[in-house]
């Protein structure tokens, strides 16, 4: 939350900002995912009748296309489509049996965010910028995973779902070959994404013990992208119309 106030901050009261007014650039980008416990999107543990569940996130990945479109002189706004793959390791320990079993599973869906950006100019060609904003994120499918041992349902709670967006980056911008830019992401749903529902059947089928997670769908990225170079677009010139003139036609015989 402190994070989402600092950046709401600074797009109201950073004094001189930059942007490209009339520029429409478009990018490419590629944002490793980092599960961070500080985010609410660390390991989940379960404990029921002695036998452990514990749910840990794994670095998963995130690539898609950016529009940016500059607005005015100190505003810009930003969005796009990306593809994401976050990846889980579910374990199971069952003490009384001296078992314990591992299973890995991913969460697959689509993002398309909408930001607005503000830019503080450091140098020539360095700039830093803010964001904040919106994604609307779709979960086209539920997951079933199964084994000898365990089942594990993962549903989704709706197949789309609005979350905050909060940004921080630095881009560099060449005079011909387009921008260079690094920066980080934090991504929050407004409500749980899915809800796990595992089922241990144990060693010999016989069991059923269950466990529910929920998962929150929080996450940090760290963001490379490219962007290509776009010319400012060109102002329309007026052309101002020529009167019409009327014509007469003046019959020779008449005169």
């Amino acid at each position: 939350m402190k994070v989402i106030i600092y950046v709401i901050a600074l797009l109201v009261f950073i004094p001189k900002l930059f942007s490209q007014e009339k520029v429409t650039t478009f990018g490419v980008q590629i944002k490793p995912i980092i599960p961070i416990e500080f985010f609410d999107a660390g390991r989940q543990e379960e404990n029921q009748n002695n036998i452990q569940y514990i749910n840990q996130p794994k670095f998963g990945l995130s690539f898609g296309m950016v529009i940016r479109k500059g607005l005015t002189k100190s505003l810009s706004l930003e969005t796009g489509v990306n593809f994401l793959k976050r990846n889980y390791d579910l374990t199971i320990n069952d003490p009384d049996s001296s078992f314990s079993g591992n299973s890995d599973f991913s969460i697959v869906n689509y993002e398309i965010p909408v930001l607005g950006l503000v830019y503080v100019r450091l140098s020539r060609n360095m700039f830093m910028n803010v964001a904040g904003g919106a994604s609307f994120d779709i979960y086209p499918t539920p997951l079933f995973v199964e084994a000898e041992y365990f089942s594990n349902a993962v549903n989704r709670k709706f197949w789309v779902q609005p979350s905050l967006l909060a940004n921080l980056g630095w881009e560099y911008r060449t005079e011909k070959s387009g921008y260079i830019y690094i920066g980080a992401s934090l991504h929050r749903p407004f409500s749980k994404i899915f809800t796990s529902f595992v089922t241990y059947k144990g060693q010999n089928g016989k069991r059923t013990e269950e466990a529910i997670f929920d998962l929150t769908g929080n996450y940090l990225t760290i963001d490379i992208r490219y962007f290509f170079h776009e010319n400012k677009q060109k102002k329309k010139k007026k052309v101002k119309k020529e009167p019409k003139v009327k014509r007469v036609f003046i019959d020779p015989r008449k005169k």
